[in-house]
């Protein structure tokens, strides 16, 4: 059978509100009671909320095995709801479809072998911990660790260095756990032995990076061997389903034993407060479910070539990628001082504009009242714009007086979607919603002398003056700790293969040098240098295209030529276009071939008609038919239903495709093998940068195709030329077919280099 939670379908195709499922609630329980049915699949988070007990959000109710009934329903036939994604969200989101497949075959699933709690000890003592590490030592040459700190790894992106350690758990061999407590690790002779054992075995961990940063202040530099999260990154590129309660519930059938903590570390708690026996039991769960799974992807990244290849990449970057998270990146707090002071200016003087634009507006404004005696109504405004005084109804007992009011007296608030809605009403403009991309339309159409067309402008620029201020003035100082910014490299969080980074976001941090300009030097007298690749992506693209004229071009190399000046002059003809026109617009085409990029938003964004916007770009392919053939035999394999595999052995699967995510899919067809090939080859670079540069300097940071480390200005030059080595090295390896060449450029500042 089929049903749903509300009969009535809400305007819109919208979510039912409360009332609505609250009031179709008894016809949907008994229509389940009297349906005879043993299972139940909700598609969808109303429909999940519907039938359990649970107010998590669907992300989670989907996950493991199915759900009880809700208590409502204990005179009913039904034993099991599994909950999933709704179909239509799949049908927009092409990556949702795997867990849907998944759920869905949850329902003839029989039950699972039962998942078995590990056998596990605690040493707090001492002189005990350390004999039970010389036991280890004498057992085991493979070694799964977790740490617990003050914070969960899995969703918190902070560092555990920042905070005590509070328990080592140690698994060697399935189900067998030893767990050094936080007595024992206050021992330096403990220590010594635990260090002597972690650096002779192999490591394996679940986000390793994480665990062996924890244990840096206190044992040293250590090397992870296996890691789960990045072995289930290498076997599903989605992100978000490889932290280690998810896969452990998933994949093994593993109970959820986090619930026992969550009522002493309710959201940013400290795991400090966890009474250590239960704490201990936490973690000896972690190991334990850590090395099932290491067991299980140990044997499927066999299966796929090149998996295992990957695996280790991504292991060996993140052994060193944690160095750099580590060492974090200096904050120059006086000049952010001064930066937040500027942003503030800048929005103040944006909303006066606003305010003396919003100001100029009136509305009408109904004001009802009664008659009592004759024609006389106490109280109420007499003025009408048609008769001069009060309007009177049919109804001869209720008069409706019409007044002009200023709706904004005192100002708008630009951060009030509400207000928003409500100025733009009184300039009779009705919107549903108040977000960039609808005000950027707006703006558009709009007659640029009008007040709402200066109204709509003043509030994009806001807009966008509040988001930098927020994310990258008070979010960086939010997130400075004794005078630096940590961020979090995850090797893991894009379907794209290139570099995430977390708390703060420095991959996608904007190219303003008054912004960068906070990131600086730890001390006088040093200096960052930067080495950039010189169109990373178009060269990985020409490689893959046998792209003659772009290696033709990309392969120049004399003084003063500029790769976006020869391009403009085959567009307009030599000396026929301007740098801040026509080049801006060359390079638009340039950048965008990566993801298909069409004439339309060009022409939106550049200023252009679209007819012109389609005849450049018509002459731009013109000019590289190789990577025009090369794109269309992307698309075709994917459309036939094949993974797209870089070199680096990285996959990206397309699992459903249809008409509503067909663009965004071959978009992002297009862009994974330039992007992904192109991070990576700078990745391998940045591995073997750092341990040269021991002793000479730090990387401080790596953003896609770019690194950035710090030295003395005497070791600038030693250092620049590590750098320019390994990314040309690195460049080299990957094709001969083009150069890799690279920019260096050196300040104290990032700024130094926007």
């Amino acid at each position: 059978m089929y049903t749903n939670v509300c009969l009535c379908r809400p305007p819109d195709n919208a979510t039912p509100t409360r009332a609505a499922t609250a009031a179709c609630r008894p016809r949907l329980l008994n229509e389940l009671r009297t349906s005879g049915v043993s299972d139940v699949l909700t598609l969808g988070g109303t429909a999940a909320s519907a039938l359990v007990d649970d107010s998590r959000t669907i992300t989670h109710l989907r996950v493991g095995p199915p759900k009880k009934p809700t208590s409502a329903l204990d005179d009913s036939s039904i034993q099991r709801v599994v909950a999933t994604w709704h179909t239509a969200y799949c049908l927009r989101n092409a990556d949702a479809f795997p867990a849907f497949t998944t759920d869905v075959a949850k329902l003839r699933e029989g039950d699972r072998p039962a998942w078995r709690p590990p056998e596990w000890r605690y040493f707090d003592d001492p002189k005990i911990a350390i004999a039970a590490l010389d036991e280890l030592e004498r057992r085991a040459d493979t070694l799964v660790v977790d740490i617990e700190v003050g914070i969960e790894k899995d969703f918190a992106f902070g560092h555990p260095n920042e905070y005590d350690l509070l328990c080592v758990g140690l698994g060697y061999a399935r189900g067998k756990v030893v767990v050094i407590g936080d007595r024992a690790l206050k021992s330096g002779a403990a220590l010594d032995r635990l260090r002597k054992l972690l650096r002779r075995v192999k490591i394996v961990a679940h986000n390793g990076k994480f665990d062996l940063g924890g244990l840096y202040p206190h044992l040293g530099g250590l090397e992870l061997w296996f890691d789960t999260m990045l072995a289930s990154y290498c076997l599903d590129e989605r992100p978000g389903n490889h932290g280690l309660k998810v896969l452990a519930v998933e994949k093994l059938g593993a109970p959820q034993y986090d619930l026992e903590i969550r009522q002493y570390v309710p959201k940013r708690g400290n795991y400090a407060d966890i009474p250590r026996a239960l704490l201990y039991k936490y973690n000896a769960y972690d190991v334990a479910c850590t090395y099932d799974l290491y067991e299980m992807f140990s044997q499927s990244l066999e299966s796929t070539p090149g998996l295992r290849a990957l695996h280790d990449f991504l292991v060996a970057a993140s052994n060193q990628l944690m160095y750099l998270e580590l060492n974090g990146i200096t904050i120059d707090r006086a000049y952010a001082s001064t930066l937040r002071g500027i942003f503030l200016k800048r929005l103040e003087e944006i909303e006066a504009r606003l305010d003396d634009i919003v100001k100029r507006a009136w509305t009408d404004k109904e004001m009802k009242g009664h008659l009592t005696v004759g024609p006389k109504v106490e109280g109420l405004p007499s003025w009408d714009p048609q008769s001069g005084g009060p309007k009177v109804t049919e109804d001869p007992y209720l008069v409706v007086v019409t007044e002009k009011v200023q709706p904004f007296p005192s100002g708008i608030n630009p951060r009030s979607p509400k207000q928003v809605k409500e100025y733009l009403a009184s300039q009779s403009i009705r919107v549903d919603s108040t977000n960039v991309e609808v005000l950027k339309i707006l703006g558009e159409r709009l007659a640029p002398d009008t007040d709402a067309s200066r109204f709509v402008y003043e509030l994009l620029k806001y807009r966008r003056q509040h988001k930098l201020y927020s994310t990258y003035v008070e979010g960086i100082r939010k997130r400075t700790y004794r005078g630096r910014v940590y961020t979090t490299y995850m090797l893991h969080g894009t379907t794209s293969g290139r570099l995430a980074s977390r708390n703060p976001n420095l991959q996608n941090i904007v190219r303003d040098k008054d912004i960068r300009r906070q990131f600086g030097v730890s001390r006088p007298g040093n200096v960052l240098i930067q080495c950039d690749y010189k169109q990373a992506e178009a060269r990985v693209m020409a490689t893959l295209a046998q792209d003659e004229y772009l290696r033709t071009i990309l392969s120049r190399d004399e003084p003063g030529y500029d790769f976006f000046d020869e391009l403009s002059d085959q567009l307009y003809g030599p000396g026929n276009w301007r740098k801040d026109v026509e080049r801006i617009r060359t390079k638009a085409f340039f950048y965008g071939l990566g993801y298909g990029r069409q004439a339309y938003s060009i022409a939106l964004e550049y200023s252009m008609s679209v007819r012109e916007a389609e005849q450049r770009l018509q002459e731009f392919m013109s000019l590289i038919p190789a990577t025009v053939a090369w794109q269309k035999k992307v698309r075709n394999e994917v459309l036939a239903g094949n993974d797209l595999v870089t070199t680096f052995g990285r996959h990206r699967r397309f699992w459903l495709i249809t008409e509503q995510n067909k663009k965004d899919v071959m978009n992002e067809a297009l862009s994974f093998l330039p992007q992904s090939t192109a991070s990576d080859i700078c990745l391998r670079a940045a591995t073997r940068v750092r341990p040269r540069m021991r002793g000479l300097g730090f990387l401080r940071l790596t953003i896609h195709d770019a690194l950035t480390a710090e030295c003395a200005a005497d070791k600038q030059d030693e250092v620049g030329q590590i750098l320019i080595d390994e990314m040309t090295r690195s460049g080299q390896e990957w094709t001969d077919y083009v150069p890799f060449p690279v920019d260096v450029k050196v300040g104290t500042s990032w700024g130094d280099f926007a």
